[in-house]
């Protein structure tokens, strides 16, 4: 065991970075958040091993011999890891192997996500995405065309439903992928690229890492309608990141610079922060506070505006049917803009 923290957090969220002199990583690839075992697991390109890091930065090689791992990624109590073109399955438990997944692969296999239904979709370099029954580990070639250069991560979005894919390609979009009909449509329109790992919050805000600008984490906050906000920058080749939900942390493999940084992807400083205005849900009634004066939008889960109003003063109480009266049941986004700050909420009718 060693211990290690590097930690990037705006503001004085954690305690600051601790270091032994012994440091398990080697060009980190991907991570996932164990909930279970309450620590993040880590591929490693560079030594084939699995590295455990706990909430104290403590680290552990729980697997080795899987050489060529990029992608990481836990269902139930299984650990999937992408290696070449195969899938190997270990214990989430015990670490034990259980079983190896060989797909038709032209290239590599790289991140991985499941749609909560047993199904696992699998990113191939070659312009592919795989699906894998989890029941009866069959691979299904689902997308073969239409994404753009060397598809690296996905994430699952329930609301479409659909899968969101980044790709390498310099100025690619977002692209999504329509479950289950499996049309590839771009998403959101991007100006960087070389993008390695995405991952979505319960919120709809999506954070993906470039390797350009210095090595970046970027934020797009649902429902997607302002350009994407830096919440990090300075990483040494950012690779596929990972989500502790529960203390709202990511943590962000640094390839080229064999380290994890964790970041908060609500960081101090910028519009949803500081001096951001308030929404405040009370069952059917809406207070909003904020900078005279205030604009508050409203869009579907689809994105589409429904509703645009603006205040004159600080405090404003509103009904909530008042304000959707008319419009069907459902899940929509409420945004108070006041002055350079914003801040959203979902809300069901």
């Amino acid at each position: 065991m060693t211990r290690i923290f590097l930690l990037t957090l705006l503001g004085l969220l954690l305690s600051p970075p601790i270091a032994d002199a012994q440091n398990l990583l080697s060009n980190p690839e991907h991570v996932v958040f164990d909930p279970i075992n309450q620590r993040y697991l880590v591929t490693n390109y560079g030594n084939g091993r699995i590295i455990a890091i706990d909430q104290n930065g403590d680290q552990e090689t729980i697997i080795t011999g899987v050489s060529g791992c990029l992608g990481i990624h836990v269902v139930d109590t299984i650990i999937y890891i992408t290696c070449g073109a195969t899938i190997r399955m270990y214990g989430l438990n015990s670490y034990s192997y259980i079983g190896t997944i060989s797909l038709s692969v032209t290239t590599w296999l790289d991140g991985m996500i499941d749609d909560q239904l047993g199904n696992l979709y699998i990113a191939e370099n070659a312009g592919k995405i795989h699906k894998v029954d989890l029941n009866t580990l069959a691979d299904t070639i689902v997308v073969s065309q239409g994404l753009p250069t060397k598809p690296q991560d996905l994430a699952f979005d329930p609301s479409g439903p659909r899968l969101l894919v980044v790709c390498w390609q310099t100025g690619s979009p977002i692209v999504s992928v329509d479950l289950p009909s499996y049309t590839v449509s771009d998403f959101i329109p991007t100006t960087s690229g070389q993008y390695d790992g995405i991952v979505i919050d319960s919120l709809g805000n999506i954070y993906i890492t470039s390797w350009l600008g210095g090595g970046r984490v970027l934020k797009w906050g649902y429902p997607y309608i302002n350009s994407p906000v830096v919440i990090s920058s300075g990483h040494a080749g950012p690779a596929g990141l990972g989500l502790n939900v529960a203390k709202n942390l990511l943590a962000v493999p640094n390839f080229n610079g064999n380290s994890i940084t964790y970041v908060s992807p609500t960081p101090t400083g910028i519009e949803e922060v500081k001096g951001a205005p308030a929404i405040n849900n009370m069952g059917d009634i809406i207070e909003f506070r904020g900078q005279n004066p205030m604009t508050l939008v409203i869009h579907d889960i689809a994105g589409r505006k429904i509703h645009e109003d603006k205040y004159h003063t600080s405090v404003v109480t509103k009904s909530l049917k008042t304000i959707l009266g008319g419009h069907a049941r459902g899940i929509y986004v409420i945004t108070l803009r006041a002055g350079d700050s914003s801040s959203s909420m979902k809300v069901l009718l």
